[in-house]
């Protein structure tokens, strides 16, 4: 047997177990455990674990910091703005009611919000903007356009057997273009989250209904249905999970309510490039290494140790604004989704359209992290 002198690893497996038990996604527990272990081997014996203290926090990044005063105004700002208010995800582009097969088509396409763009020269090159089905459509809009159109042509391949077992040929169909191309910036990116997808809900014997009808009797159907996730392919790998909290709140929010949200629960910031862009334009966050703020503004290719910090002070922010605005998550991240509009990527921003334009504070230089990653 291995002997522990500090006890430091045991203090680490043991937060890391504790921070679990509450539902926070595996990668997050272990990082929320190192600073337990760290403070154990400060003290003699289980003095630090015993201590009637709040249990300490991973520190923030030196690299970035979030201006607490500029969160209170946005915050301030949006709670008393009538436009901010959640999405129901129904609508003529979207499943109808009840479709035999509305949850597939959700579980299916929601893991595959990721990566609309491209690179050139190690830089931001352009966004996806294509043709599909008569329209002109970008990023997020295309892809459920295409699985839109394959829940009428084909909805056996949004199912949980059918996404185990696509071939490349076969999503290159549901994602073609009007042109007959394949657009996709990362496609075998989105051809292996499909299978994992697939398989990993077919070893553990899950469906769509079954995952919902856990979580829904569960007394935390929210917590319940993140931490399931946790171990499906195209959810599973994202610490902050993005886009599990957004599939859960399309589920919460569609006219059926197939998930519900139990007394107290609410929905974790949902942190993608656009929300990381208005986080930096807006001036909610504030990138203070010099050296990463001008790759940023040069939309270089960084790292997700460059990244890391950025989302996770956006993720802080978002979390402060939803609690200070009193605005739910869903309407919080629906407001900022649609600043993609109004703040774009490839073109001058349109401040006069913005209901925060008087207390912006306009950093129209920056940009989001370009990092290749299938999170968001």
């Amino acid at each position: 047997a291995a002997l522990d002198p500090t006890g430091a690893g045991d203090t680490f497996c043991g937060g890391t177990l504790a921070y679990l038990a509450r539902g926070e996604q595996p990668a997050r527990a272990a990082r929320f455990a190192m600073p337990l272990a760290a403070e154990m081997v400060q003290h003699k014996g289980p003095t630090a674990l015993i201590a009637d203290t709040p249990a300490p926090l991973p520190p923030p990044s030196p690299r970035v910091r979030l201006d607490k005063p500029q969160i209170a105004r946005v915050a301030q700002q949006i709670a008393g703005l009538d436009e901010v208010r959640p999405h129901d995800f129904a609508g003529p582009d979207q499943p109808p009611l009840n479709h035999p097969h509305v949850l597939d088509h959700f579980f299916a396409l929601t893991l595959q919000q990721f990566s609309f763009w491209s690179t050139k020269d190690g830089h931001y090159h352009l966004p996806l903007i294509a043709p599909i089905e008569g329209q002109v459509l970008k990023g997020s809009s295309y892809i459920a356009q295409a699985y839109f159109r394959a829940l009428h042509n084909n909805p056996q391949f949004l199912t949980v057997a059918g996404q185990a077992n696509c071939s490349e040929d076969d999503l290159k169909v549901v994602l073609r273009s009007d042109e007959g191309e394949d657009v996709m910036p990362a496609f075998h990116l989105h051809h292996e989250l499909a299978n994992a997808y697939g398989r990993d809900m077919l070893a553990l014997g899950e469906t769509p209904e079954s995952i919902l009808a856990r979580s829904n009797a569960s007394s935390t159907p929210l917590a319940t249905f993140l931490q399931i996730l946790d171990q499906i392919g195209g959810y599973k790998e994202d610490p902050l999970r993005k886009k599990s909290t957004l599939l859960a709140i399309t589920l919460n929010q569609r006219p059926e309510q197939f998930l519900r949200f139990g007394p107290g629960e609410a929905a974790p910031p949902i942190i993608d490039y656009h929300l990381m862009r208005s986080c930096l334009r807006t001036g909610l966050i504030e990138i203070v290494d010099e050296d990463l703020r001008r790759r940023v503004a040069a939309r270089q290719v960084i790292t997700f140790s460059d990244e890391e910090p950025i989302r996770q002070a956006a993720y802080d922010a978002i979390d402060e604004i939803v609690r200070l605005s009193g605005k739910s998550m869903g309407a919080v991240d629906f407001y900022f989704f649609g600043a993609r509009l109004r703040c774009p990527e490839m073109s001058e921003p349109q401040c006069e359209l913005c209901s925060l334009d008087p207390i912006c504070a306009k950093r129209k230089e920056l940009f989001q992290p370009v990092v290749r990653t299938t999170f968001y």
